[in-house]
């Protein structure tokens, strides 16, 4: 069990929060990466090699046009994997709900939920909505995407499903009743999104660099020689890459996993104040407070 959340009178400010979930995800990470980390990694190593096996082929008749990149059997294993990450995902944002309320995280039962049908057409769903927004000039995707931000959360903790939980999500997302700009919950996810995207692409890039590192200098020197036949190149080197998408899936798999602990404290801060606000309008609708003695009335 953690220790809890420090308690704020208002909104948990975005700093406090990006902090307690850096020290949520190191105290359970060992529990929650391995299971999560690992299927998508192989996956991603798989599609690599698929990738990797097509280039080659391509490039022994030529330069091929970029769509020949995509044979089926790569795009078979592109969308396994992006499959296998969703499931994976779902998986890690429950056991990191798991870890916030002080239950034994259980990989076995966080897997056996992110596969249930009702929460793959809840988030089918959610992804119409947001590619639906996303042809919208792009733009209105900022505002969809953070609204259905909650779906999981709501799925685990509250067993609502369908659009149900993205209605759900949405009035959570959107209650805001000090209406400043920074205490809004959309405001604050658009922010985790872009800290986490943020850390994600460095860490990413920093553990692919020392693989593509050969391959920039061997291009380098190649064209100061004045040899311009750059897919010779890629097709020497192309192999090398397929470690740095295993350790860059890795990579991805923990700041993601960080991704889910923010979110987690998010909801759990949104839903209590939520909650709380409609506990104290039943209970004054109750038992309303007495009215005020008219002036100058005798004391009883």
């Amino acid at each position: 069990m953690t220790d809890p959340v420090p308690p704020y009178q208002g909104p948990m400010p975005i700093v406090p929060l990006l902090d307690e979930g850096l020290r949520l995800t190191r105290a359970h990470i060992r529990a929650i990466f391995l299971p999560v980390a690992l299927p998508v990694a192989v996956f991603a190593t798989l599609a690599g090699v698929a990738q990797a096996f097509s280039m080659q082929s391509l490039f022994k008749g030529g330069t091929p046009s970029p769509t020949a990149f995509w044979t089926p059997q790569v795009l078979l294993v592109a969308a396994l994997l992006g499959l296998l990450s969703a499931v994976a995902y779902v998986a890690g944002q429950v056991a990191a709900l798991d870890a916030l309320a002080g239950r034994p995280v259980d990989m076995r039962r966080a897997w056996s939920f992110a596969v249930r049908p009702a929460v793959w057409g809840t988030l089918l769903l959610s992804f119409l909505a947001i590619l639906v927004s996303f042809l919208f000039c792009v733009l209105p995707v900022f505002f969809v995407a953070p609204l259905l931000a909650f779906a999981v959360p709501v799925m685990a903790e509250e067993a609502r499903f369908g659009v149900g939980a993205l209605s759900r999500s949405a009035e959570l997302a959107l209650f805001n009743p000090s209406r400043r700009l920074m205490e809004h919950p959309i405001v604050k996810v658009l922010l985790l999104m872009v800290v986490s995207t943020l850390i994600s692409y460095l860490a990413g890039l920093l553990v692919a660099l020392p693989f593509q590192l050969p391959m920039f200098i061997d291009v380098f020197r190649r064209a100061l020689a004045g040899n311009q036949d750059v897919t010779s190149v890629m097709t020497r080197w192309i192999w090398l890459q397929i470690p740095a998408q295993f350790l860059s899936s890795l990579a991805r798999t923990a700041i993601y996993i960080y991704t889910a602990f923010g979110m987690a404290l998010l909801y759990a801060d949104v839903r209590s104040r939520r909650e709380g606000t409609d506990l104290r309008r039943e209970i004054e609708a109750l038992f309303p407070a007495p009215a005020p003695s008219p002036p100058g009335a005798p004391w009883s």
